[in-house]
């Protein structure tokens, strides 16, 4: 029996649907799978397609071609995913001994790039900062000790991966922040780079002398005078060492120091010019990042705002205390510090607007709103901007009283809510007011 003409018309026109979806699906598998390479190559700098609508000819059977996870026609809104956190590690390390040999990592800060603003920030850790540091060959034998002590543990005990590993892990342990890759550099290393840009220019705030040790004989009197100073390595390294007011002032140098360099590399054009840079000069650091990564993070730092970068310090959440060897400390309180910590990887425009957001509602309804403050700071706003409060005076909705009009945005991205109405219909000191019912739906950024 003959099939009837449109029935095998439309048989055919089924079979090039199905073969133009299992060739969209591979399309799809490939390009999925090089977007996530793609982004671990070019952070900041992912691959992007536009969704192409596709007809079977002659039919009105189609294909969605647009790709989930792939194709990108609108900015993309912020995640943690957005962040790369480097843990930069300074040694203390003189020039004539060993790489062998123990060295404490006496300077250390997070610098963390958001590669969806292109910001940058820094975290200074206090090397005298008590903690729980790797004090075995094993992950997960822990010692208390001064921060700084992780590196040289990490190469006396022989933990799995040396030094830099011991040094990650504590961060990771003591502070709940990921760190994806570090860098270590020492005096020497130091000195040369510093050397190699041709010096840097700081504007020193307050005069500092150091009449008791080397670290500031390479200045006239042992005194680095207050306002503009040109530095050679040796200069720029013995002004970031001195520490005869303590170890927040000395953070505070530090942090003059490299906002100076990321200044000086702008100013030459450094930037551009940093896979060649690397293969100069790879010997003066050690790091685990890859050399086939250098390309990408090339590519990213161009976009970077390295003119305004943030600085950060957990001094403010340290107190002064002594060890049992009668070691001076820094103690945290770490409630402040994690407050600090969650303003530092906070959603950068969020920061900005610092808004305070209060989520009300109704009786009975306190664990839905704690479940969605918790939403909210795991999407980067940092908790101590939230309050629960219970009331439901007003109908459910984001309330933006105050213009934070970002923050308002992104509030809506995460939470099933209509915006409120006008402003004038809400009293409250809150910037915004999420006003809830018995239930609200969580969205994904």
């Amino acid at each position: 029996m003959q099939i009837p003409w449109h029935h095998s018309r439309v048989a055919r026109a089924g079979w090039i649907a199905v073969i133009l979806w299992l060739a969209a699906g591979s399309a799809y598998a490939s390009l999925a799978s090089y977007q996530r390479i793609d982004g671990y190559l070019f952070p900041g700098n992912e691959l992007k397609i536009r969704s192409v609508p596709a007809f079977v000819p002659g039919t009105k059977i189609g294909i969605d071609v647009s790709l989930p996870g792939v194709t990108s026609e609108k900015e993309r809104a912020w995640t943690r995913g957005e962040q790369l956190n480097i843990l930069v590690m300074g040694l203390d390390r003189r020039p004539w001994m060993s790489l062998d040999e123990p060295s404490r990592s006496d300077t250390m800060f997070i610098a963390t790039i958001d590669k969806a603003t292109g910001r940058v920030q820094m975290l200074a850790l206090p090397r005298d900062l008590w903690a729980n540091v790797p004090a075995g060959s094993e992950p997960g034998t822990w010692g208390a000790a001064k921060l700084n002590a992780a590196y040289a543990y990490g190469t006396i005990y022989g933990y799995p991966g040396g030094g830099p590993a011991a040094a990650v892990a504590a961060v990771e342990y003591n502070y709940h922040i990921d760190i994806h890759q570090y860098v270590v550099i020492d005096w020497v290393g130091f000195v040369r780079l510093i050397d190699a840009i041709g010096g840097i220019n700081i504007s020193v705030p307050e005069t500092v002398s150091d009449f008791s040790t080397d670290t500031l004989d390479d200045f006239e009197d042992r005194t680095v005078e207050a306002g503009e100073h040109h530095m050679n390595g040796a200069q720029a390294l013995g002004y970031s060492r001195v520490r005869v007011d303590g170890d927040l002032k000395r953070i505070e140098r530090q942090q003059l120091v490299i906002k100076a360099v990321a200044r000086q590399a702008l100013s030459l054009g450094l930037i551009t010019r940093l896979p060649e840079l690397w293969s100069s000069y790879r010997d003066a650091i050690v790091t685990d990042v890859d050399n086939g990564l250098i390309p990408g993070l090339a590519l990213l730092a161009r976009d970077l705002d390295l003119e305004n970068i943030e600085s950060f310090s957990l001094g403010p959440a340290l107190y002064s205390g002594i060890a049992e060897d009668g070691a001076l400390i820094l103690l945290p309180n770490f409630d402040e510090v994690y407050a600090i910590i969650d303003t530092f990887l906070a959603d950068p425009r969020v920061r900005d607007e610092a808004p305070m957001i209060t989520v009300q509602y109704p009786a009975g309804s306190v664990g839905e709103a704690e479940r969605i403050a918790d939403h909210l700071a795991a999407h980067g706003v940092p908790p101590q901007w939230i309050t629960v409060t219970e009331g439901d005076d007003h109908a459910p909705g984001i309330y933006n009283l105050t213009g934070k009009d970002y923050t308002a945005g992104k509030l809506a991205g995460l939470l099933q809510l209509r915006a409120g109405g006008e402003n004038g219909e809400v009293t409250t000191t809150a910037d915004i007011l999420v006003q809830i019912g018995a239930t609200v739906e969580l969205k994904a950024p």
